[in-house]
């Protein structure tokens, strides 16, 4: 009869071992999953994003070139055309 109790507490014992050995291992890949989404979560969402356009040596002349290359708006042409209309009033008075 004790040994039927030893025998059995003996089981127990191995289970829960077993039992504690997953809940450790389950207890760090959640820790170890907790720290990666904390780590992305500091990162901003275009991190991972990476520009591939290309640009010309000199890219800031070309900018400024196709800036005043570029076709005059409406509401462009009409301040320009009140300005000259102002200044030419002015002249003939």
């Amino acid at each position: 009869m004790a040994d039927s109790f030893l025998e059995d507490q003996l089981k127990r014992i191995r289970e829960m071992s077993e039992r504690m050995s997953r809940a450790t291992h389950d207890a760090a890949e959640l820790n170890h999953e907790l720290t990666r989404n904390r780590e992305a979560g500091r990162q901003g969402p275009l991190t991972e994003v990476r520009d591939l356009r290309t640009y010309s040596p000199n890219w800031e002349s070309g900018l400024a070139a196709h800036e005043s290359s570029r076709p005059r708006s409406e509401s462009d042409a009409g301040s320009a055309r009140r300005h000259t209309a102002r200044d030419t009033s002015r002249r003939r008075r």
